[in-house]
């Protein structure tokens, strides 16, 4: 409330500033308020793919490594979808337990059926971006 109360009073100062100059065009700068910070989004990630071992029924998905210039992704969650295009329905995100930090995971998947998976990639500030939609048929 306080950051607000302050906000409110520095475009004041600069409405009276732009009045006392005569309606002038130069707009004084004025900082953005602590502890507000803009994270950008982490890329999306790319060449997805599975394989699957029918002995023991494992699904392991594998992904592209996070290339080392990318600042931003903290590591990525593994989601769902009701079909092969979100015009089919919904994805869904696991967004409980610890982020996946490498570039592939394992789960245990029953043999003759067909699902939908999508990997998220997730900044610090939570924010996620979806990979494309993997069909998987076991």
């Amino acid at each position: 409330m306080r950051e607000r109360a302050r906000i409110a009073c520095r475009a004041a100062a600069v409405a009276i500033a732009l009045a006392a100059a005569g309606g002038a065009t130069t707009v004084p700068a004025v900082a953005a308020p602590t502890g507000v910070t803009q994270t950008a989004p982490a890329p999306a990630p790319t060449g997805l793919a599975y394989s699957y071992d029918a002995a023991t029924e494992q699904v392991t998905v594998s992904w592209d490594p996070k290339d080392p210039a990318d600042t931003v992704t903290t590591g990525y969650r593994e989601g769902s979808c009701s079909g092969p295009s979100t015009a089919d329905g919904p994805c869904f995100v696991r967004a409980s337990g610890p982020l996946l930090t490498g570039s592939s995971f394992t789960f245990h998947r029953a043999a003759g059926l067909t699902s939908y998976f999508r990997l998220y990639a997730e900044n610090a500030a939570h924010r996620l971006t979806g990979s494309a939609i993997l069909t998987i048929t076991t």
